[in-house]
């Protein structure tokens, strides 16, 4: 396992691909919307917030091996540098 991954894989990954993948992006992402505007969820938001960094993290783990997501994230940390999202 990578020390990138904050949860663990999930079983039966391969049962699922990448358009399901995607659509449980935006549907954790819509919950988490939901948990932050309305007040009797059910869930707190920042449960939810995790749940999209988990569904994020599987699909990843669909597409990448290892060495590619270590790649994949610092190209990300480099990209948000130029953008001046860091202090």
């Amino acid at each position: 396992m990578s020390g990138f991954y904050r949860f663990p894989a999930m079983a039966k990954l391969s049962e699922w691909d990448n358009a399901q993948q995607i659509e449980k992006i935006d549907e954790e992402a819509n919950e988490a919307q939901r948990a932050y505007y309305e007040s009797d969820s059910e869930i707190p938001y920042g449960v939810e917030l995790m749940d999209i960094i988990h569904a994020a993290e599987t699909a990843l783990r669909m597409n990448f091996n290892d060495n590619e997501v270590s790649h994949l994230h610092e190209l990300v940390i480099e990209k948000n540098k130029k953008r001046g999202y860091y202090g």
